[in-house]
């Protein structure tokens, strides 16, 4: 029989899958922007620049975050786990900030409140993680790293959606209006399920109780 701590459970399985999409979609999405010619739409006012930038701080977010869920790692490895913590903190942070501004500046006029909004949720997200990791809250600290986990998969979601707009989409016919839904729906759909296993089903759990 195995040891309870070497077993694979559907944690890890999520984990895993989260972590390969995360890199494919993030490859799909360097080469949709970098690669492709007479793909970027209308002018561009931003500069490459800030894209690099974006992607080049949004790297530690993606690779160093599924360590962070592992709890062995946590327990046995504390040091790794706060290392690796503020290369989150410190990527997440600048790519948030370059996120705000690409949305407000970008070409496209139904995506600037989304974009921003994300990177505004994204940024709070992470810097309420780490305070209350500072005043060693790590309830709440893992609350709001899920949270902001959660936002920075948002390229994640966004793509999945385009893959299957087809089916979840299929009642808007309008491209630039599902353009719209999808910018809406990366990040709304995802954050509502994870409100909800965090702060309505424990509340629904204890109403029932008492």
């Amino acid at each position: 029989m195995k040891h309870p701590a070497r077993m694979l459970t559907w944690k890890h399985v999520f984990q895993a899958a989260l972590f390969l999409l995360s890199l494919y979609y993030l490859y799909r999405a360097v080469s949709y922007r970098f690669l492709v010619p007479g793909r970027l739409g209308p002018p561009n006012p931003i500069s490459t620049g800030w894209y690099y930038t974006h992607v080049l701080f949004a790297l530690p977010v993606l690779l160093g975050a599924p360590l962070q869920f592992i709890s062995q790692l946590r327990q046995r490895r504390p040091a790794i786990h706060r290392a690796v913590g503020k290369a989150y903190v410190g990527g997440a942070t600048v790519a948030a900030i370059t996120a705000i501004y690409m949305g407000a500046a970008g070409p496209y006029e139904g995506s600037r409140l989304s974009i921003s909004i994300t990177g505004t949720l994204w940024l709070f997200f992470t810097l309420a993680a780490w305070r209350h990791a500072m005043n060693r809250h790590f309830s709440a600290h893992r609350a709001f790293m899920i949270r902001s986990y959660t936002m920075a998969l948002v390229l994640v979601w966004l793509r999945l959606m385009f893959d299957f707009q087809d089916y979840l989409f299929f009642y808007v016919n309008d491209e630039d209006l599902r353009d719209a839904t999808r910018e809406w729906a990366s990040w709304v759909v995802p954050l509502l399920v994870v409100e909800f296993w965090l702060s309505w089903l424990p509340q629904l759990k204890g109403f029932r109780a008492q």
